[in-house]
């Protein structure tokens, strides 16, 4: 993160960050605001979180960069306009909280804080790892004149929150509302209680998921690539990381709180409130690259999601002493080992 350290922004590393929303942050020039820069260990290069701020009444610079980002709005209401050379004038967009956009790549766009009294805290994630070790130049980064015309030209209608067929994902969508309110679909195969919903959002390479698990229950644990940036919701619990063979790595959560598996380490999200937690999960997209991860198969049929039956048995332990401390029962059945 040489870049971030050119630019004087500051960089959070470890495994977690535990509240987005009251992450220290200090003024950075180019954005025109408060920001911190999010490359936790899992992000390998690939992928990271931008926290910004936006003072009450006020708004940041424009910008326009080569790298795709995907904007969460953690805390306020604002709006955030885009142009395009193609249209003679700029593309608005209303937002609130737990609102998701992704500015089409290298469309210049600019954030508004709608309240006079209350700042605005988003989370930006994005491949600026990626892109800034590819070109290893700030001034092409920012300052690129091509436009992406076959993503965005300025239409009118391109921020629509319609949930369309998706070749990457779930759905395709370029604007969500609110990400609390979208409705998930159960996959019990990945754990009781478990649903979720990809999404694909302004043709950029970038993916993201919504997953919820219930009270009482855990998603099971799998591997995949590096760089999923997993942004809490709603709920409070826990997830363990570990290297095949190596020592688990607990990241305790609750709402605002970030945490990115390494490539290739299982990891389990167990929750422990008695809502339902809720997360968001943006990551870097570009299939065929590296490793063929294939966390929805099971183990027992090739791909890299371990079944109940496999995971080592302090595991189920540690989960029944959380839930026994909080007074929430277990929902999930005894698991049945092989002799």
């Amino acid at each position: 993160m040489e870049w971030c350290d050119s630019e004087g922004l500051a960089v959070v590393g470890g495994y977690g960050v535990e509240d987005l929303r009251t992450l220290p942050l200090t003024y950075w020039e180019r954005l025109g605001g408060a920001a911190a820069y999010c490359h936790l260990e899992g992000s390998q290069g690939f992928v990271g979180a931008l926290v910004g701020e936006i003072p009450a009444g006020k708004s940041l610079r424009p910008v326009r960069h080569l790298y795709e980002t995907q904007v969460l709005i953690l805390e306020g209401r604002g709006a955030t306009q885009f142009w395009s050379g193609s249209a003679d004038r700029a593309v608005t967009v209303e937002w609130q909280t737990g609102s998701l956009f992704s500015p089409p790549l290298n469309a210049r766009y600019q954030h508004f804080n709608g309240s006079a009294s209350e700042p605005v805290r988003f989370v930006a994630v994005n491949n600026a790892p990626l892109v800034f070790n590819i070109f290893r130049s700030p001034d092409f980064v920012f300052n690129a004149s091509h436009e992406f015309t076959d993503r965005f030209a300025g239409q009118g209608d391109f921020f629509s929150s319609e949930l369309k067929p998706s070749e990457l994902e779930d759905k395709a969508v370029n604007f969500i509302p609110d990400v609390y309110a979208v409705r998930l679909d159960p996959h019990p195969e990945r754990g009781i209680g478990f649903s979720r919903l990809g999404i694909h959002l302004s043709g950029n390479s970038m993916v993201g998921h919504i997953m919820a698990i219930e009270s009482g229950t855990y998603k099971k644990a799998h591997r995949h690539g590096s760089g999923a940036q997993v942004i809490v919701l709603k709920g409070k619990g826990y997830s363990l990381m570990w290297p095949p063979g190596g020592d688990f790595v607990r990241v305790d959560w609750r709402k605002g709180s970030l945490l990115v598996p390494p490539e290739g380490w299982y990891h389990h999200h167990f929750t422990t409130s008695r809502e339902a937690a809720r997360h968001l999960a943006l990551r870097r997209g570009l299939r065929g690259i590296g490793i063929p991860w294939l966390p929805n198969v099971s183990e027992h049929e090739g791909g890299h999601r371990m079944e109940h039956e496999d995971e080592p048995p302090e595991i189920r332990a540690m989960y029944e002493a959380d839930l026994a401390r909080e007074g929430i029962p277990l929902r999930m059945e005894p698991i049945k080992r092989a002799r």
